[in-house]
């Protein structure tokens, strides 16, 4: 076995391990995904405490073992308290869990993705159901565009064409496919779901929600003049944009996200639109 190690990490997921102890998925920031034993974490008087909570960042002092490494001590440093305040938001941040560790690899750095996941955590502490949803949104985005995968809203994978959105035509449609990852002009002959071979058919108002969510300055957008300006969308556009970029999540995954159907509760009997 080598010797001790330290790693700054996120507790993403959590099991029991054993009569006393967690295995945890912790995204360290420069070593990736680590599988980490934390020792008698389930007792009452266990010295790791609320450290070994979901989402609490901690400061790592790691042991390598043969098969699991074990934590030998943790400092705590950021907890994202915030989050229990309202189940929308706890489920956003669940929701960004998921889809993280289905992104992280095993001694893969991705220090992007880690800040990103933390500013996202952090500015979702204490909103508002419908801030929530706004910030998950473009907590999505950002995973898809570190990851590579993010879809193309501006031009028409097929043509080449720029897509340009009326302002005032609620008849305007434009089709949208997860394998070509992105939305596609339709065709007079092929203007229905079936013939067009597109996976959605998207207004004008949503495809200039992700047009907007596309835009170089949107991410780096403080929380605040995010919010404001995510108010001349209505939130029927965003729970239908969220529903697009989860379905589009589950196809490049090539897995069932298990979080977001708690998101859909959140907002019942608000109607989303359905594929």
């Amino acid at each position: 076995m080598g010797r001790t190690y330290r790693t700054i990490g996120i507790n993403l997921k959590a099991m029991p391990l054993g009569e006393s102890d967690r295995l945890l998925s912790v995204f360290s920031r420069d070593r990736g995904l680590l599988k980490l034993v934390a020792p008698h974490s389930r007792g009452c008087r266990s010295k790791l405490g609320g450290r070994v909570d979901l989402f609490v960042v901690n400061d790592l002092f790691i042991s390598p073992g043969r098969n699991l490494d074990r934590i030998l001590q943790a400092e705590t440093v950021a907890t994202y308290q915030g989050l229990n305040s309202h189940l929308t938001t706890l489920t956003a941040a669940q929701y960004l869990g998921e889809v993280v560790l289905y992104q992280v690899h095993p001694q893969q750095p991705q220090p992007d993705l880690f800040d990103w996941l933390c500013t996202t955590l952090d500015q979702l502490q204490g909103v508002s159901s419908r801030a929530a949803l706004a910030l998950l949104v473009r907590g999505l985005w950002g995973i898809l565009r570190l990851g590579g995968i993010a879809p193309e809203w501006y031009q028409c994978h097929e043509s080449g064409c720029e897509i340009a959105v009326p302002a005032a035509d609620t008849d305007w449609r434009v089709g949208f496919s997860f394998a070509s990852g992105g939305v596609f002009i339709l065709t007079e002959e092929g203007n229905d779901r079936g013939s067009s071979g597109g996976d959605r058919q998207l207004t004008a108002t949503e495809v200039r929600l992700g047009q907007w969510l596309a835009l170089p300055t949107t991410p780096s957008l403080a929380r605040d003049e995010f919010l404001a300006q995510a108010e001349a969308y209505p939130l029927s556009v965003w729970l239908s944009l969220e529903r697009i970029l989860r379905q589009y999540l589950q196809f490049h995954l090539e897995q069932t996200l298990q979080v977001p159907p708690l998101l859909d509760h959140c907002f019942s009997p608000v109607a989303v639109s359905q594929p």
